[in-house]
């Protein structure tokens, strides 16, 4: 499909060298130099048996601060600690909200997420689940998305001209104005990538090191157990979780749902579709997108395939599910499940990742 594959990539380094060699293209060294970054609370609200808190904290670079949602069961008299999961929101398609895709705020509902919500999470808040299962969730903005997006003033012209071409100038409304940032944003995404290979680095490693400083996070949040702390994500989500179970070895397990195949799958005709998180250059040099993700052997590892997913091909799927296999050497610690319907996060596959979390961790 107009794709010449080399020979010689993906690679597969071997198991013992793997994670290092993961670690070293996402520009992690050593997980324990991540920083803990100072916390600051905002606001507080209990609504349907979850408590929130509003957190912020220093990203770490120029751009604005990090916000984040603490989520837990509602119980105040209650001591004991709890397990606890750092939510990864996706990449959706939308970047003006991060966190809210995926977990209700002391605002409510934004305009616009119910839509998306409907489309691909079946109407549901993942975090929301997640805490009425019994978790503690940690769900926080990453560049560009949410509070960490490029502010339309800094979008360059070219950006800028395709949100003006997709919305014309006219009555401005919210939702207009929204719109148009989004078709602004996914222009601007491929030169925020570019940019980035020409500094040495990528839009994954970036986001890995948030990644890392959120983790540190949640691990020193009081009324967690940091020996029980899993990540979970959907699509882009799913992405960030693989790079995060290679870079840390704090996480006791990680879900991984409808972001699986393999890298000859992409490249045949899907790299349109699929979101720089998963495609980081120098990566398919040391192996295969499942050999990411199997960093984590042998702990716990979810992945859930949707059949008729858009993003991948049926056969990259089962050959990266074969990979997965081979990389856990036959363990119990892998579990795959396949789901019926497209590229989605739909309410059985939220129930099975919560049960699976419930036995697991």
């Amino acid at each position: 499909m107009g794709t010449h594959p080399s020979p010689h990539c993906p690679r597969s380094t071997p198991a013992d060298r793997r994670r290092d060699a993961v670690r070293n293209v996402l520009g992690v060294d050593d997980e324990q130099a991540a920083v803990t970054p100072d916390v600051r609370h905002g606001r507080s609200w209990n609504r349907e048996g979850v408590a929130g808190r509003e957190l912020t904290w220093t990203a770490g670079d120029d751009g604005p601060d990090t916000a984040a949602w603490l989520l837990r069961p509602y119980r105040p008299t209650e001591s004991a600690a709890r397990p606890a999961v750092l939510l990864m929101h996706a990449h959706d398609g939308v970047k003006f909200y991060g966190k809210e895709k995926v977990a209700d705020g002391p605002d409510g509902v934004p305009p616009g997420v119910a839509e998306l919500r409907t489309r691909g999470y079946d109407g549901l808040a993942v975090a929301t689940g997640l805490v009425q299962a019994g978790f503690v969730v940690l769900v926080h903005d990453v560049f560009p998305w949410g509070s960490r997006r490029v502010p339309w003033p800094e979008l360059p012209d070219r950006a800028r001209s395709a949100g003006f071409t997709a919305y014309p100038p006219g009555p401005d409304t919210p939702d207009v104005r929204r719109c148009r940032y989004e078709a602004a944003a996914r222009e601007h995404e491929n030169g925020l990538a570019k940019a980035a290979t020409l500094t040495g680095t990528s839009l994954a490693a970036r986001i890995a090191a948030e990644d890392l400083r959120a983790l540190n996070v949640l691990l020193a949040t009081d009324g967690v157990d940091p020996n029980r702390v899993a990540a979970a994500g959907f699509s882009g989500g799913g992405a960030r979780v693989a790079h995060l179970l290679a870079c840390s070895t704090r996480l006791r397990a990680g879900v991984i749902t409808a972001m699986m195949s393999t890298f000859a799958d992409v490249a045949d005709g899907r790299a349109d579709d699929t979101t720089w998180l998963m495609i980081t250059p120098g990566l398919p040099a040391v192996c295969d997108w499942p050999e990411v993700a199997a960093c984590a052997a042998p702990r716990p590892l979810l992945v859930q395939f949707a059949r008729d997913d858009s993003h991948f091909g049926l056969q990259g799927m089962r050959d990266s599910e074969s990979l997965l296999r081979r990389a856990y050497d036959g363990s119990g610690a892998l579990t795959t499940q396949w789901f019926a319907g497209g590229h989605r996060f739909s309410a059985e596959m939220q129930v099975e990742a919560a049960d699976w979390l419930l036995r697991t961790v």
